[in-house]
């Protein structure tokens, strides 16, 4: 069975650490209390034989080999062979329980994708997800003690309703020396290809996606096969048990109280009958190879082992709930309590609102790098150490009244930002325009003569672009929502901030033309 105290680890205080060392299910002490009481027995038998019932000769003698022991015991690598073996046996049950097969995924599948409220449709989905889960309980009756005790024959999976007759007799003819575990996964994929070619599947990439996901539950189960085929080397567990074993048998003449006049490394000034600090190890190291222990076979009996039984029962009612009580049965579709809100904020009980919320910050997000320049000079990556000219800088003023690029968006619907945005809407699309409309002309027909007028734009031209602004509205109601910051009414009598000033060469034989570009990028500046 496994013990949950996930409800008793809800905050790290004081009181969480005491509930925890109370508990005696699945505890550190309900693991070790056996080894604990008889090492305690011996300890004491000796230290009462040592203090009581030795002649002198017979004690110097205990006190050598006490000596020896308290000298040389350290020479088990106790926490090193411990550390690793704990280590790598967590590592295989975690990979044990990733594998250990939830039939969910498989039964939305076949839900989604195998068609028809008819009865010969329903008991074809029920079908398929009754032969999953009894692909599972074949492979669960010989890997975990408790289901073999539930189900000893293929009889008992019958009368469970996990198999039914007809389907035992199909069972039983296939005469192979080797487990049938792929049986039930062979006829729910007969099923499902039957299923396609009736056209209660619509496509074969939707009989593949399910294929897929049976595959994948199928695989689970047969690494849990291999994990109780091939278990760990038996040698490294007999190391590491019979170390720490070895390691306080040892202790038992090496931890005892030695009231000598010699001059010996344990010979203690004070007369702690009980071992406190031994004891102590024992603890300690005597849980952690219990954890190993436990873990090792995580399909037994233990307190902490898994739920075999109840994971097959889950999945058979989950299961057949998702292919037939609950199939195509989804609510109405109506309009959500946040159909009409902008600024989407769900509620919160009035215990949780209390409690402070941390958002997803960037660490640096709100460093000023430039608190006191006016502007920020950009530059391409220098090579080999060379200045870069003027030309080639890129001038960007500071606008410190601007959170963001899209805090110039006001979150109130109307005002100046839309008429701002607008404007600027309406002048490039004037200049797109204007430019269509101008013939092409090569750069030398321009050297002498004057800039020229753009043309004025037509009302319907006016109305076009006023029709394309109107219908950015919704998207600045959108984007206002998320804005950072409202602009002042200093920010609006100030009018817009400037834009970034570029600095770039221009050649003298293009001059004239660079110049006539810039008077019809403009065409509202008249």
């Amino acid at each position: 069975m496994t013990i949950s105290y996930n409800a008793d680890v809800l905050s790290s205080t004081s009181g969480t650490f005491f509930k925890l060392l109370l508990r005696w299910r699945g505890s550190l002490w309900k693991s070790i209390y056996r080894e604990m009481c008889w090492w305690l027995i011996c300890y004491f038998a000796i230290s009462i034989v040592y203090r009581f019932m030795l002649s002198n000769d017979q004690r110097i003698v205990f006190e050598d080999i006490a000596h020896f022991f308290y000298k040389y015991i350290d020479f088990i690598p106790l926490t090193f062979m411990l550390g690793f073996f704990v280590t790598f046996v967590v590592n295989r049950w975690n990979e044990i329980f990733k594998h250990i097969g939830w039939i969910d995924n498989p039964a939305l599948f076949i839900a989604a994708y195998v068609r028809g409220t008819d009865e010969k449709t329903r008991m074809l989905r029920r079908t398929v997800v009754r032969y999953l889960v009894l692909n599972q309980a074949l492979v669960f009756r010989d890997i975990s003690m408790p289901v073999r005790k539930r189900f000893p024959t293929i009889d008992t999976l019958v009368a469970a309703g996990l198999l039914m007759e007809h389907e035992k007799q199909a069972f039983d003819d296939i005469q192979i020396p080797y487990e049938k575990y792929w049986l039930p996964t062979q006829w729910a994929w007969a099923l499902l290809h039957e299923a396609r070619t009736q056209g209660k599947i619509a496509s074969d990439s939707f009989l593949q996606a399910i294929f897929d996901k049976i595959w994948i539950y199928r695989s689970g189960l047969a690494t849990l096969c291999n994990y109780d085929w091939v278990p760990v080397p038996l040698v490294y567990p007999q190391v590491v048990f019979l170390s720490v074993r070895c390691y306080f048998v040892l202790c038992l003449m090496g931890r005892q109280y030695i009231a000598s006049e010699r001059d010996l490394a344990n010979n203690s000034p004070i007369d702690l009958v009980f071992p406190i600090m031994t004891a102590l190890q024992l603890v300690f190291y005597m849980g952690w190879m219990k954890v190993a222990e436990a873990l090792l076979n995580p399909f037994g009996e233990d307190d902490d082992d898994f739920e075999c039984n109840w994971l097959l029962d889950r999945n058979l009612t989950v299961g057949l709930t998702i292919a037939d009580d609950a199939y195509d049965k989804p609510p109405s579709i109506m309009k959500d309590v946040f159909w009409s809100d902008k600024n989407i904020e769900p509620l919160y009980s009035a215990e949780s609102a209390l409690r402070p919320l941390n958002p997803l910050v960037g660490s640096v997000a709100d460093v000023d790098i430039a608190k006191e320049a006016k502007e920020v000079v950009m530059v391409p990556y220098p090579v080999d150490g060379e200045e870069t000219p003027n030309d080639e800088k890129t001038i960007v003023p500071i606008d410190r009244n601007c959170a963001s690029r899209l805090s110039g968006v006001s979150s109130i619907r109307g005002g100046q930002p839309k008429r701002q945005l607008t404007l600027v809407m309406k002048r490039t699309f004037s200049r797109f325009k204007s430019r269509d409309r101008q013939p092409s002309v090569a750069p030398d027909e321009y050297s002498n003569k004057p800039p020229m007028q753009p043309p004025s734009p037509t009302s319907i031209e006016i109305g076009d672009l006023s029709s394309i602004s109107s219908s950015v509205h919704s998207i600045v109601d959108e984007l206002a929502a998320e804005t950072l910051r409202l602009p002042s009414e200093n920010d609006e009598a100030n009018g817009p901030p400037p834009s970034p000033r570029l600095l770039h060469r221009v050649s003298e034989e293009e001059s004239d033309t660079q110049s006539l570009r810039a008077s019809r990028d403009d065409p509202m500046a008249g």
